[in-house]
């Protein structure tokens, strides 16, 4: 095989009425590094910002490249259509091929809650995964304490499937997560 050239997966790039998701790259580590240190974001996700660059690279090279690279998932960074600067991002981690399930996550600059632009990033998401990676279910894990994305995952037709207790660590403490699962059948049923 040498002399051969191993071919790299292209990027899938989702459109929507309004935004573009695409891929995040090196290049976007200062919007890395400030986006998930917006206290918003820390505190919805209960997870700690980087404390500096060069984390802020290795966990964007971790979580957005790698993941990609190896299959193990998809995240894309959003816009809006007509600007290359991300607004947020979502996406697909922990792909288990054999049972078709995924894991899902989600963040956005809090100047953009409350417009529908997570609902329109996610539904073109959830489609992509159902109907290219042949995903069937999809679970969110999310805190009791944030209703903004409880009201989300429920719009998109994720239902609550109970609690896991202490499956967290947030500030000094275990804290409990909502676990939530879209299957594809009821994704179908819910578009008719």
């Amino acid at each position: 095989m040498s002399g051969q050239k191993v071919r790299r997966r292209r990027f899938p790039v989702l459109r929507t009425e309004r935004l573009v998701l695409r891929e995040v790259t090196p290049k976007d580590v200062a919007w890395y590094f400030r986006h998930f240190n917006t206290w918003e974001i820390v505190d919805g996700q209960e997870y700690p910002g980087p404390k500096n660059l060069e984390v802020a690279r290795r966990e964007l090279k971790f979580y957005f490249t790698d993941n990609f690279r190896k299959g193990a998932g998809i995240r894309w960074g959003i816009t809006l259509k007509g600007s290359d600067e991300l607004i947020g991002s979502a996406g697909l981690y922990k792909l288990v091929p054999k049972t078709s399930q995924a894991e899902t996550g989600y963040d956005l600059d809090p100047e953009y809650w409350g417009q529908g632009i997570m609902t329109e990033a996610m539904t073109a998401i959830i489609e992509h995964a159902f109907d290219t990676m042949k995903v069937n279910r999809i679970e969110a894990y999310v805190s009791p304490r944030n209703k903004g994305s409880q009201g989300l995952v429920r719009r998109l037709g994720f239902r609550k499937e109970g609690v896991l207790r202490e499956h967290d660590f947030y500030k000094g403490k275990f804290t409990d997560d909502f676990l939530y699962a879209l299957l594809k059948r009821d994704w179908r049923q819910k578009r008719r």
